[in-house]
């Protein structure tokens, strides 16, 4: 519960420090958080590995996991490992969260073969090699 209440400060936090103005549903199979767009179904493009990832999150466009914002391939991206953690503190605006990892498209400046990413079940953050299959929830900027 303590975790749980620290992470909704820290997103309020952040959010407050960028100058977001809203933050909600936007009705097209997306929600905004501050200035990024985070994809309504944190389950659709399901678990892989990290460099498919990259690949696949390139392509998701409108039409795609209930999409319906107009959105155009290569407007996707993974999360960065902050934007990520945002994301966990803001989960109930969500739908379909998988009490799993999600990973982010930050490297592990140690070993490049790693990537950070966040349970979604806790809210740790740790890194892991990239060939696991974590799940994928894209965003972009708005």
């Amino acid at each position: 519960m303590k975790r749980l209440l620290l992470g909704i400060l820290v997103c309020c936090s952040l959010l407050a420090a960028s100058g977001a103005a809203w933050c909600g549903d936007n009705g097209n199979g997306t929600v905004t958080l501050g200035n990024l767009v985070v994809l309504k179904d944190a389950g659709c493009l399901e678990r892989r590995p990290w460099k498919d990832a990259i690949t696949i999150v390139n392509y998701l466009s409108d039409r795609w996991c209930g999409l319906s914002d107009k959105s155009q391939a290569g407007d996707w991206r993974l999360p960065t490992i902050d934007e990520l953690q945002i994301m966990y503190a803001s989960q109930s605006q969500f739908k379909n969260v998988k009490p799993a990892r999600y990973w982010s498209s930050s490297t592990y400046s140690n070993n490049l073969y790693f990537a950070w990413f966040v349970n979604m079940s806790n809210g740790s953050i740790e890194n892991e090699g990239k060939g696991n299959h974590f799940y994928i929830w894209p965003v972009r900027k708005k």
